[in-house]
């Protein structure tokens, strides 16, 4: 039961929550350890499960159940990986631009919005890039993709700029309908998933390509913001706001293009460009959630005695963190998360620096880290309505 029990925890800890609440909380685990118990009941009333007084083995049926199932969880891996290949990000670009581009054509024909039809300019163009993208990292051509996708970027801006100063001196009055308003709100919340979508992978696979086109995306958001302020204006009888967006997606189209052009250039002269600049802010919370995480449940280790040294400290953690012996997470391609021992000398000099573990002949949680815990424990039991039953043991040891 022990070791069918871990393989539910190894879920959390490879998801980054390593603190065992349920040690904080016996009534919650024993409500968790009664479900699963009924569970495998259920299991061996099936025939899947045979039990032999505390051990559970499957039975030939369970065994080829259980084939069954985790064929289906490895194909899914293997969608999953797919998807983060840079080729895939690639024609997942096209088709969806090309959608937005069929979607947002007609209405800025019917609307006459020269914001909105720069920004369908621009997502026709994006379409096209995104092929161009697909080919040259398919044929291993992707700074040359990468050149094309800034000279086009700054050839749409130049238009565009053009196009919306002239409107200064040619007015035209828009037509707004609902029509042009949902075009223009649907597109902003597809390019938002892609942006992110297209940096992740980017990111991942060091794509210069890919980045340069999440920053088109991330600007396409903004510029419909423009947009829907400019067809707004339009139904207020101030169509002049309309040109004045128009020559502010412009400009911020011309700016992107010309940062991007200056790290191409950067990139020939021999300087491998910085993808830090373009890292992304949710990911990097993340990962400090994570470290968090494992630090305040290394902290728990030593004050349950379960580590009283740093040696035992680290083996406690690394096999806590060693997820390949999980038949379900190798399945999904989970085992290896990679910077394991990092992240546990980075946890553990923490501790030592935040001044909540001191060592003497062995390791001791100090006052500050039995407050810590004490703090940890109040929040997540108001988080979880009730109280835990670790903060009265925290409190007699603080006296002590």
């Amino acid at each position: 039961m022990d070791e069918i029990r871990e393989n539910f925890f190894a879920f959390a800890r490879r998801l980054g929550v390593f603190a065992p609440l349920y040690q904080h909380a016996p009534a919650d685990y024993d409500i968790f350890m009664q479900e699963l118990s009924q569970d495998l009941d259920k299991l061996v009333d099936l025939g899947w499960v045979n039990r032999l007084g505390k051990r559970y083995t499957l039975s030939e049926v369970g065994r080829q159940q259980a084939s069954e199932h985790l064929a289906g969880v490895r194909q899914a891996a293997r969608l999953a990986r797919n998807l983060m290949q840079p080729e895939t990000v690639s024609k997942v670009g096209v088709v969806v631009h090309l959608m937005l581009a069929a979607l947002k054509l007609p209405a800025a024909i019917l609307s006459g919005s020269i914001g909105l039809f720069n920004d369908t300019a621009d997502t026709l163009l994006d379409g096209l890039s995104s092929l161009m993208v697909y080919f040259g990292i398919r044929f291993n051509r992707e700074r040359a993709a990468n050149v094309i996708l800034v000279l086009m970027m700054l050839l749409t801006g130049g238009l565009g700029f053009f196009e919306a100063v002239r409107r200064f001196f040619i007015p035209f009055e828009s037509s707004v309908d609902w029509f042009t308003f949902l075009a223009s709100i649907l597109s902003a919340a597809v390019c938002l998933v892609l942006g992110f979508y297209q940096r992740y992978v980017g990111l991942k696979n060091g794509s210069m390509a890919l980045i340069t086109q999440s920053i088109d995306s991330r600007n396409h958001v903004i510029v419909t913001a423009g947009v829907i302020s400019g067809l707004i204006a339009s139904l207020l009888r101030f169509p002049l706001l309309d040109a004045f967006v128009g020559v502010c997606i412009a400009v911020l189209i011309l700016k992107t293009g010309i940062d991007l052009a200056v790290e191409l250039i950067r990139s020939r002269s021999g300087d491998a460009s910085d993808l830090s600049h373009y890292a992304m802010g949710l990911t990097g919370k993340y990962d400090e959630f994570r470290q968090v995480q494992l630090r305040d449940w290394m902290l728990f280790l030593v004050h349950t005695h379960r580590a009283r040294t740093r040696a035992a400290l680290l083996a406690e953690a690394s096999r806590a963190l060693d997820f390949d012996q999980y038949p379900v997470l190798r399945a999904f391609g989970l085992g290896d998360q990679g910077q394991t021992q990092e992240m546990i000398s980075r946890g553990i000099a923490d501790l030592f620096e935040l001044g909540w573990l001191d060592e003497d002949e062995s390791l001791q949680v100090t006052r500050a880290g039995r407050a810590h815990m004490q703090y940890q424990a109040r929040k997540v039991g108001r988080m979880m309505g009730r109280s835990f039953i670790e903060e009265e043991p925290l409190k007699a040891k603080q006296r002590g």
